[in-house]
Parts: C-alpha cells; sequence; structure tokens
C-alpha cells in the first residue's frame, strides 16, 4: 500500500498550487455567497458542531457554501480529528471503503490520516472495511481536505475517510438500516473524542433551479428535522438527485446516537445563482448539527 494518496482533482475541482489554491479559497470565504470574511479559529470555542454537511463540487461553484461550514467550525474550535464521510460516484459495492493509507497529499500538503481510528471503526462494524481503490479517483471526499487545510493551518486535524455507496438505492429499509449501524458505530467509537463528521453531498443535479429549490427543499427539511430515514425515503419517493444521502444519513444517525442534537441551515443557493444559466443547475447547502 502507498503511504501517500495523491490528489486526483487538482487542477480541475480545485486549483493546482498552493499560492492559487490559497487565493481560490480566500476567495470563497469572501465571497457575496459565501461567509463574507475569512475565517476566525477560536482557540477556546465551545465545540458544540458534531457534524456539517457540506458541498463537493468545483470551487467556483459550491466552495462559498462549503466555507460557510468551515467558517462554524473555526469559530466552535477545531476538533482533532475529521470523520470525512463522501459518496462514491465511481465504485459500487461496500456500502463504506476506509482508507487507511497514512497521509493525503494537496498543494497545501499533506492531511495525517487517523489509521487507528480507522481500524478501530473497521472493527466495530463489520459494513466498514478498507478499500483504497474506492477513493483513488473519488472527489467528494478529497475537495473537503483544503478547507480543513486553510482553517486550520498547523492544528490541521487527523482524517478519516470513509466513501460510501450512495446509488442506485434499491431495498430502502435496507440502505436506511445500513446507515444506521454505521452511525451507531461511529458514535460509540468516536465518544469522549473532540471529532466532527464531514458528510459530503451535492443536492439537485442538472434540473431547472426553481424546480431544485422545491426538490432540495424537502430533503433539507429531513435533514434539518435530523430524521435520515425520512431523507432517505424523501430522496427515493421525489426521485432528487441528491449524489450523498447516504453519506448525510449516516452522519445524522451518529449525531442521534450522540445525544440531543439540532440542526442549522447555513446557506443554499444553486449554480444558478453563481452564473447565469438558470435552466439546468446544481443545488448546494451547508448545514451545521449542534450538541444541545
Amino acid at each position: 500500500m502507498a503511504s501517500v494518496r495523491e490528489p486526483a482533482v487538482a487542477g480541475s475541482f480545485y486549483e493546482d498550487s498552493a499560492q492559487r489554491l490559497t487565493a481560490s479559497l480566500q476567495e470563497c470565504f469572501r465571497h457575496h455567497l459565501g461567509p463574507g470574511a475569512l475565517p476566525q479559529v477560536a482557540a477556546d470555542g465551545p465545540r458544540l458542531i458534531s457534524a456539517l454537511v457540506s458541498p463537493h463540487a468545483g470551487y467556483m461553484f459550491s466552495g462559498p457554501a462549503a466555507a460557510h461550514g468551515f467558517a462554524a467550525l473555526a469559530a466552535d474550535g477545531l476538533p482533532q480529528t475529521a470523520v470525512i464521510l463522501g459518496p462514491s460516484h465511481r465504485i459500487a459495492g461496500r456500502r463504506a471503503a476506509l482508507s487507511l493509507v497514512p497521509r493525503w497529499r494537496t498543494p497545501l500538503g499533506e492531511a495525517e490520516v487517523d489509521v487507528a481510528l480507522g481500524k478501530e471503526l473497521a472493527a466495530a462494524c463489520s459494513l466498514i472495511a478498507a478499500d483504497e481503490e474506492a477513493h483513488r479517483h473519488e472527489h467528494s471526499l478529497e475537495v473537503q481536505v483544503p478547507f480543513l487545510q486553510f482553517v486550520c493551518g498547523r492544528r490541521m486535524p487527523k482524517i478519516c475517510p470513509i466513501c460510501v455507496c450512495s446509488h442506485p438505492m434499491h431495498g430502502g429499509e435496507e440502505v436506511a438500516a445500513d446507515a444506521r449501524q454505521i452511525g451507531e458505530a461511529l458514535a460509540k467509537v468516536l465518544s469522549g473524542r473532540p471529532a466532527v463528521v464531514i458528510a459530503s453531498t451535492d443536492f439537485s443535479h442538472h434540473i431547472p433551479h426553481a424546480l431544485a429549490q422545491r426538490q432540495d427543499r424537502l430533503a433539507l427539511d429531513a435533514i434539518l428535522a435530523l430524521d435520515p430515514d425520512r431523507l432517505l425515503r424523501t430522496v427515493v419517493k421525489h426521485n432528487i438527485s441528491m449524489c450523498g444521502p447516504v453519506p448525510v444519513a449516516i452522519a445524522l444517525s451518529c449525531c442521534l446516537a450522540m445525544g440531543s442534537h439540532h440542526a442549522e441551515l447555513l446557506r443554499y443557493y444553486t449554480s444558478g445563482d453563481v452564473i447565469s444559466d438558470r435552466s439546468a443547475v446544481v443545488g448546494y447547502a451547508s448545514v451545521v448539527v449542534k450538541r444541545r
């Protein structure tokens, strides 16, 4: 096994040099659809955030939405571990494919993987298994890492990347049960650790702007209600082309197993709000889930 996972989408989803990538990330935070200012890290923050829902398109489209979540994470106080859940866009099969490569590289440097935590998760849940091939070309987890590096700097948390089969969702009850099992195992292993779970997803894909807003509101309502089963049912019933419902359902299940939480929508928009074409858009949202 290689000791470093090389970036797969540097130069396409985000800039491939440290200087340009840093400038791009700064623009995401300062953008009129973003938080409007660079993030401020609170050394003694309350650490109430258990999970983020974060988009994963090219930074010019989804970056300002993602910036809201990472700005909130900075203000809350930085975790020591970030479990990143993302949908597989290329490989089906295992429901949760774990990366145990010791380091993930981006133009901003190398992020250390929490190999010990990954092995503990695999031992705790039979649905989680190491599978580097699922991560080789996958972008949904990778694009979260430069945001963490930019915000956290020298206090960069270790990461635990987990790639999840999200579509097709045949056998809805089985998918929901699997998401619940993985989420509860994650909650058990993370108990007492200063960690955050980042669920990576975009929302509706390639439909008119107004329809995307209606469809995405249905999915977001289920997320804000902290109801993973409702989210999965809603996505299937209304044929919502959200690419990461299962990673989000796992994150919600984890939070529910940890105790009382509430969710807050920080930002939602579509690609039609970024460019003038609203005929076929993609939806992006940033959500935080906090302990009460």
